[in-house]
């Protein structure tokens, strides 16, 4: 069994339009709301063991207040391609190429990435929170899916959505 955990990074800060996209730190909401993440990701036993992030100031900052919640031993890589990484085929590909013994990955970055992610890789199915994520993949959304699998080499199909929650719900 393989678990995948989508992040989008909190909600960041517009006061200072002179700062690179790349460079914009998070709000004091999304301080707020990372931490609550972090909280749930505590509270259900959704500890990774790898984490791939992508580098922006929003996602590192996001990273470093969920970490503290975190359980067990994990490995953490920056890469630049996740805050690019259009509909996500990138992070996919990743995925099956990297020689990753982690049974629990957990990605940060952005959107429309991470709600495309979620969209591609989790089963519609009617009891599920499907459409949740079709509506809407707001600032500090978090999307956890688990696929029958014995390696990410083996990602072919869609997997079960076991979690989705907003930081408004908690």
């Amino acid at each position: 069994m393989r678990k995948l955990t989508l992040l989008r990074h909190a909600k960041s800060s517009w006061t200072d339009h002179a700062i690179a996209d790349f460079d914009r730190p998070l709000a004091p909401r999304g301080r707020k709301a990372a931490v609550k993440i972090g909280l749930y990701l505590a509270e259900t036993g959704l500890s990774p063991d790898f984490i791939l992030c992508s580098p922006a100031k929003r996602t590192r900052e996001t990273l470093a207040k969920i970490t503290p919640f975190l359980t067990h031993k994990y490995d953490i890589k920056l890469e630049r391609s996740i805050y690019s990484a259009g509909s996500g085929g990138g992070v996919i590909s990743y995925l099956k190429s990297a020689p990753l013994s982690s049974e629990h990955v957990l990605v940060i970055g952005h959107n429309p990435t991470m709600q495309q992610l979620a969209l591609d890789l989790a089963t519609p199915e009617a009891d599920s929170r499907y459409s949740d994520i079709e509506r809407k993949f707001p600032t500090a959304a978090l999307a956890h899916i688990e696929f029958d699998i014995p390696d990410w080499k083996s990602l072919r199909s869609r997997g079960r959505l076991v979690h989705y929650i907003v930081p408004k719900e908690l």
